[in-house]
């Protein structure tokens, strides 16, 4: 019986390939271009080069609880018609921003809808 099923099995020719030992860690199920909209709740813009700007906070809707989202390295900040705005003049508790990010999660845009 053993000897019909080994025949029945084709075999497909690989190559071999190396394993270099790095292990890549899983993209969240966030894709670049995911957009969350929400009111501002806390925020510090921080100084350069002294202090990093700490995460934001943000209230999608009054029934709901605020949540911190991480930052990632180059973070644009424009407003509606997508020109550069200062961060530590538009981007205070009260604002209703977009928050676009990357593949990772972490912020990579703050559009400012609506100012405080």
């Amino acid at each position: 019986m053993i000897a019909p099923l080994g025949y029945a099995q084709g075999v497909a020719k690989t190559s071999d390939v190396g394993h270099t030992g790095q292990i890549q860690k899983a993209p969240t199920q966030m894709t670049t271009g995911a957009v969350k909209t929400g009111t501002v709740m806390a925020f510090n813009a921080g100084t350069r080069p002294i202090e990093a700007p700490s995460p934001i906070v943000v209230q999608s809707s009054p029934d709901t609880k605020p949540v911190s989202y991480m930052l990632g390295k180059k973070v644009r900040f424009v407003d509606k018609d997508g020109r550069a705005v200062d961060p530590h003049v538009w981007v205070r508790p009260g604002a209703r921003v977009q928050l676009g990010f990357d593949r990772r999660g972490r912020v990579t845009r703050v559009t400012v809808v609506e100012k405080e």
